[in-house]
């Protein structure tokens, strides 16, 4: 398969709600792409839910996984794409991720 096919095979993992299989199809898409805006954003965003619902299940150290993985997938689609028009929002969510888990770690959560 090609990095699209990929795309979207995790596109629709993610619609059935198999977030961990939507993840690794993402992975293999930024592996043959690695300049793609779309493929890092749906693997940042993936990332940042799977990471959300661990923590609400109380792992926060798997949690902070997810969560720093989603952090540095923002940070690949900037440098990815950096003319395309998500990208002010891309760094400003892994900024909001980064210091949400600095938070969490400065509590003792992991």
């Amino acid at each position: 398969m090609d990095a699209n096919e990929w795309l979207e095979k995790g596109k629709n993992e993610m619609m059935v709600g198999k977030i961990e299989q939507a993840i690794e199809a993402y992975d293999q898409a930024t592996s043959l792409d690695p300049s793609s805006f779309d493929a890092w954003w749906a693997l940042a965003s993936a990332c940042n839910i799977l990471g959300t619902q661990i923590e609400g299940e109380g792992d926060y150290a798997r949690a902070n996984l997810y969560k720093i993985k989603a952090a540095y997938s923002f940070d690949r689609a900037t440098r990815a794409n950096p003319s395309d028009s998500r990208v002010t929002k891309a760094k400003a969510y892994a900024d909001t991720i980064r210091e949400a888990q600095k938070r969490k770690k400065e509590l003792g959560h992991f």
